[in-house]
C-alpha cells in the first residue's frame, strides 16, 4: 500500500483571493496540487479554471466554514481527492465596527464565526491528515490591525485575541509532531508621503517566505503609517 509521504505534496487554501492564487499558481508549478475551499461557488470554478490552465492540478471544495457539517462535507471530499495534506492556509475573516457599548452578540457571534471558529472547524479535520503524514504548516492571514487589538472594535478584537491564544496553545501541544503554526499579518507601505496597500506581488512574496521559514508571526508592511 502506498504511504501518503509518496503521494504529491498537497495545499489546501481556505477562502482563496488573487493574490493567493498566484501563490498557488508557483506551489503547483513545482509539483503539488492544490485544493480550494470557499462558500463562493462562482469564484471557486473560476480559480480552479485559471489553475488548471496554467497546468497546475487543483480542485474546488464547496463549504461555509462557519458551518461545520459543510466543512466536513468538504474535507470529505478533500480527503478522497489527496490523500495528502502538507499545509493549510487560512485566509477567511471578517471586519466589525461596533463599539463595546453598542456591540451585539449577533454582531460578536458573526465576527467569531469566521475569524475563530471558522479557523477550529477547518483545522480539526486537517490536523488528522497533518498527524497521518508527521509534519503539517498552518498559516493563518490577518491584517494588520490585528496586532493592535487594544485600539481594534470589540468583536474583531475578540475574536482575534481568541485565535492568537488558540494557536499558541496549538503550537505548544503539538509542537513534537512536525506540525508548525505560523501567523501571517498584511499591513500597508509607506511609498513617500502616500500611503498604499499591499501589491500583489508583496503579498505573493510575503506568503512565499513564510511558507518557507515557517515563522510564527510575520508582518509584511506596517501597521501604522505616518
Amino acid at each position: 500500500m502506498e504511504s501518503v509521504a509518496q503521494l504529491r505534496p498537497a495545499t489546501l487554501i481556505v477562502g482563496p483571493s488573487g493574490d493567493l492564487l498566484d501563490v498557488a499558481r508557483i506551489l503547483g508549478r513545482r509539483g503539488e496540487v492544490i485544493g480550494l475551499l470557499s462558500r463562493d461557488a462562482a469564484r471557486l470554478q473560476t480559480f480552479k479554471d485559471r489553475l488548471l490552465g496554467w497546468g497546475v492540478d487543483a480542485d474546488l471544495f464547496l463549504a461555509d466554514v462557519t458551518d461545520s457539517s459543510q466543512v466536513l462535507d468538504a474535507f470529505m471530499r478533500f480527503s478522497g481527492w489527496s490523500k495528502r495534506l502538507d499545509r493549510m492556509i487560512y485566509n477567511v475573516g471578517v471586519l466589525s465596527n461596533e463599539p463595546a457599548s453598542e456591540v451585539t452578540q449577533t454582531e460578536l457571534s458573526r465576527a467569531m464565526a469566521a475569524n475563530f471558529f471558522g479557523f477550529v472547524n477547518c483545522f480539526q479535520l486537517a490536523l488528522p491528515m497533518f498527524q497521518r503524514l508527521n509534519r503539517g504548516h498552518v498559516v493563518s492571514i490577518s491584517g494588520a490591525p490585528a496586532l493592535e487589538l487594544d485600539s481594534s472594535p470589540v468583536a474583531y478584537a475578540t475574536s482575534k485575541a481568541s485565535l492568537k491564544i488558540y494557536l499558541q496553545a496549538l503550537r505548544r501541544e503539538l509542537s513534537d509532531n512536525g506540525i508548525r503554526f505560523s501567523e501571517l499579518y498584511l499591513g500597508q507601505m509607506q511609498d513617500g508621503y502616500d500611503v498604499r496597500e499591499l501589491r500583489c506581488e508583496e503579498v505573493v512574496s510575503g506568503v512565499l517566505q513564510v511558507l518557507v521559514s515557517q515563522a510564527d508571526r510575520m508582518l509584511v508592511g506596517n501597521t501604522r503609517t505616518t
